[in-house]
């Protein structure tokens, strides 16, 4: 991607991550839209993986594939399981903790969003991952800001500036990503990719694709969200390929 395009494509990402973040202050959401959301966004980066990002580094990771997607997986399960908060029922679940340790927790997924970023941007990946990048970070900030605005501690001045500082880290990640990975070998650059790979895979079957499955009425529209996002990178391979 040209500089000129890459650099405000990295302020969408940190202006969407923004206002998910400041929703939360000023309007409450349903779970129903809530759930929507989330199921388009499990589409989304299922689609990403299994129909862009997969096909372009398999050729240059070979049968070493299985390795740094696992380690990427394996990442975020660690962090999910002690110490990380994700988007989930308007952040009602009671196995999440909010504070410090979770600031870190997502805030070093968020970085991994920017390797990943950063690492596309030199397999012409880069729109494709900003995309599937951008769509997954609303649902994140709303989310922890809705935990936060539900604990009742934080101002919502505090809580903007908490998420300011949450939506810099994903720009800042694809930045240093594209200064230490620019001219280094094509295998490398994929094994960042490949570690892309499994955050997101673990994120949408773990975190987001559930959410598909809850039990209310009308989950048939979950589905229908699901289908769509998925639908949405099957058909923009085209597009951006």
């Amino acid at each position: 991607m040209e500089k000129a395009l890459f650099y405000p494509f990295l302020f969408i990402v940190f202006l969407i991550t923004m206002v998910g973040g400041w929703l939360p202050t000023v309007r409450k959401w349903s779970q129903e839209t809530f759930r929507m959301v989330i199921s388009f966004c499990a589409g989304i980066l299922l689609g990403a993986v299994f129909f862009h990002i997969l096909p372009e580094i398999a050729p240059v990771l070979g049968e070493k594939l299985g390795y740094s997607v696992m380690v990427g997986f394996l990442t975020i399960f660690i962090l999910e399981k002690f110490i990380m908060v994700h988007p989930c029922e308007e952040g009602e679940c009671d196995y999440h903790q909010v504070g410090l340790s979770a600031y870190i927790g997502i805030g070093f997924h968020s970085i991994l969003d920017g390797v990943a970023i950063g690492a596309g941007s030199l397999m012409n990946l880069s729109l494709i991952i900003i995309l599937a990048v951008t769509i997954h970070k609303f649902p994140s900030a709303l989310a922890l800001s809705s935990l936060l605005v539900k604990g009742g501690e934080y101002t919502a001045k505090r809580i903007l500036v908490s998420m300011f500082f949450f939506a810099l880290t994903t720009p800042i990640g694809a930045l240093l990503a594209i200064f230490i990975l620019q001219g280094l070998d094509s295998y490398i650059i994929g094994t960042a990719l490949g570690i892309s790979v499994g955050t997101f895979l673990f994120i949408s079957i773990g975190d987001l694709l559930p959410t598909v499955y809850e039990e209310h009425e009308k989950g048939y529209k979950n589905l229908i969200c699901l289908c769509l996002g998925i639908l949405m990178m099957i058909l923009s391979k085209g597009i951006f390929h």
